[in-house]
């Protein structure tokens, strides 16, 4: 019976995961957000069985009671969504147009502060918390342990022609820095950054962003290449139709 783990399940990209997987039978699903908005309202009854885990990635502490939680579980699949974009608030009000608030001269340390906290400094002691119930599932037959991380093509320093975006792009750069290592210091568990496209979700809150396709339509195409991962494709940065994407 797989047990899966999923972040930012509460809406958005994570929801979605999470609406997915229920549907599969004699499958575990932890869920884990600070809120669950969306989780009463279900797109069908689930056949899974779901665990909710009010959690905040950016605290310590929070963290540290997940594990507990979780004790012995072993993990098979681990799927992060929880981030933010990295948005001036102040900006943001004027405009519904989130470009202004991440520019050059908008940014200002406490919205990079905060967006790194989360994007950078959380993904790393959420995942090197579920560590042990990784290396579990990981090492019963057949062993099959993945932590797959919404990343996002703005992280991708060979790919920025643009500019702008300083506290995302920074925040989704450290990120790729972070699963890399955890690939090689981890070989038992199969890491790989996947970019998920533009796609409807709550991280731009007042508007849909030019190309954005809906949250179940980006998770049906994430999930068969999700399923096909292995071993040999940890450390890889790979787009939703599975192209990869220089780091």
């Amino acid at each position: 019976m797989p047990t899966i783990a999923i972040s930012g399940a509460g809406s958005g990209i994570g929801y979605s995961f999470t609406q997915h997987f229920a549907s599969h039978p004699n499958t575990t699903i932890h869920a884990i957000d600070r809120s669950f908005p969306d989780a009463s309202h279900p797109t069908a009854p689930p056949t899974a069985k779901i665990i909710y885990h009010t959690i905040d990635v950016s605290s310590a502490s929070s963290i540290a009671s997940l594990s507990t939680s979780l004790g012995k579980t072993p993990i098979n699949l681990f799927i992060h969504s929880a981030a933010v974009r990295g948005l001036v608030p102040s900006e943001l009000e004027k405009d519904d147009n989130p470009a202004p608030a991440e520019t050059l001269e908008a940014m200002d340390s406490e919205t990079m502060l905060k967006t790194l906290s989360i994007n950078v400094v959380g993904t790393f002691l959420l995942i090197r918390a579920l560590l042990p119930n990784l290396r579990l599932a990981a090492s019963t037959l057949p062993p099959t342990a993945k932590v797959i991380i919404m990343g996002s093509r703005m992280g991708s320093i060979a790919s920025n022609a643009s500019g702008s975006a300083y506290a995302y792009r920074a925040s989704k750069a450290g990120l790729n820095a972070l699963v890399k290592s955890f690939s090689l210091d981890v070989p038992e568990v199969c890491f790989v950054v996947m970019h998920p496209g533009r796609v409807e979700s709550r991280m731009v809150p007042t508007m849909r962003e030019e190309g954005a396709i809906d949250a179940h339509e980006a998770v049906a195409m994430m999930v068969p290449l999700i399923d096909g991962f292995g071993e040999a494709d940890s450390g890889r940065f790979v787009g939703r139709e599975g192209d990869e994407i220089p780091w």
